[in-house]
């Protein structure tokens, strides 16, 4: 398994992440809209020179762009991806992850069935083409019920997957939405092949990231993923206020697990 970090692309830190100990960095995808083809081009060869791989990138929808309920607007959704997935091929970005809590929230009275069916249409028809034409794929991120109301569990985002059914289209598990969610490090098992990034942080210590002492039980969590044959990613993810230091020992434990 490969470690990395979760950065905002303009941060200090990002082009020293390769000698704070991560294979790869990962930033959002939303923040290249803001973003001239030019200065991703620049920004690209500076991570290339201080050698940090930019091979994921999460946050694809921004709020403001609808994916649930009735102010859906594809067109606008496919003019965005493209503009979009144009800038991150500069980068060498392999892989999305399409969390975006806000833009898939169910607005109130709209019927969760149909905002399922939503997804799984705007996955199907709208991004897995787009992104099997540039060898890329996207993960679906559950996320826990205090930040959205759809798909909150693996099991759940596992049920899209399967509706979706493109090779494109796979499954994330993030460490602290699946523990407040109270999901079953064993449950991972279930998902086999479709599961193909992992994101890491501490349910006990406010997202935090994993830390030796803090409470938590990390090595079980590795150990579920390697008993389903997980070589991925994992990137930590969460309040990184500590700074380098912080993800530099962060980053060596995990590595000790």
């Amino acid at each position: 398994m490969k470690l990395g970090c979760c950065l905002s692309i303009h941060h200090e830190l990002f082009p020293r992440l390769a000698e704070l100990g991560a294979d790869y960095g990962e930033a959002g995808f939303s923040a290249l809209e803001d973003m001239s083809l030019s200065q991703c081009r620049q920004r690209a060869a500076q991570l290339k020179s201080a050698g940090v791989p930019l091979p994921v990138m999460n946050v694809l929808i921004p709020g403001r762009l609808r994916l649930t309920g009735p102010e859906v607007d594809y067109p606008a959704l496919d003019r965005y991806l493209d503009q979009g997935l144009e800038k991150a091929a500069l980068f060498g970005v392999e892989l999305l992850v399409l969390g975006s809590g806000a833009a898939r929230m169910v607005p109130d009275g709209f019927s969760k069935e149909e905002a399922f069916r939503q997804m799984a249409f705007f996955c199907g028809e709208h991004l897995a083409p787009r992104l099997e034409q540039r060898s890329m794929a996207c993960c679906i991120e559950p996320l826990n019920k205090g930040e959205c109301n759809l798909l909150n569990t693996c099991q759940e985002g596992f049920a899209l997957v399967r509706e979706v059914d493109r090779p494109s289209i796979r499954l994330l598990v993030d460490l602290y939405h699946f523990d407040l969610e109270g999901e079953a490090r064993s449950s991972l098992l279930d998902y086999g092949p479709a599961l193909a990034h992992a994101h890491i942080a501490s349910a006990k210590n406010h997202r935090r990231p994993p830390l030796p002492g803090d409470g938590e039980d990390y090595g079980e969590f590795f150990s579920a993923l390697r008993k389903l044959g997980y070589q991925g990613r994992v990137s930590l993810e969460g309040d990184l206020s500590g700074g380098g230091e912080q993800i530099q020992a962060s980053l060596a434990y995990l590595r000790g697990l």
